[in-house]
């Protein structure tokens, strides 16, 4: 009788911890995760000197290719990849709510080699997203469309 109880009791406890755990789908992690294809990226704030020491950095509209993607990975380690015209980029990010004003915005926070951008989502749909993206200590904004 007293193994019957403590089966008993050891399945309603395995039973509780298996349903109530519930997945994350509303959080901005949870809706971005996956890959992206890059429609295109509107680019300013870059100075001549930098677009003189660096060919890469341009003003501009970046328009993607077929292959052009953003994926941010639903690891533990929080990875995101920019694949542009062949040049892969990793980085890592952070999906949250700040609060602008009056106002709670969803925010992404992206860094990679060039830098941190601090992202608000202007559009998240299950197949748009488009983010504003302003990088750290300087004036240039990218804002990148993508779909799925």
């Amino acid at each position: 009788m007293k193994k019957q109880i403590t089966l008993l009791s050891l399945l309603l406890v395995f039973t509780a911890v298996l349903f109530s755990c519930k997945k994350d789908d509303s959080s901005v992690k949870a809706r971005v995760t996956g890959r992206w294809s890059v429609t295109k990226i509107d680019v300013s704030g870059y100075t001549t000197a930098d677009t003189q020491s660096d060919p890469s950095k341009v003003n501009g509209t970046i328009t993607g290719l077929s292959g052009d993607y953003m994926d941010f990975k639903a690891d533990n380690d929080d990875q995101v990849e920019l694949s542009i015209k062949g040049n892969r980029t990793i980085g890592t990010y952070i999906g949250t709510y700040a609060k602008i004003g009056q106002d709670a915005v969803e925010t992404i926070n992206m860094s990679f080699a060039e830098g941190n951008f601090y992202c608000i989502v202007d559009v998240l749909t299950s197949n748009k997203l488009q983010i504003t993206a302003k990088l750290d200590k300087t004036n240039v904004v990218k804002v990148f469309y993508l779909t799925r």
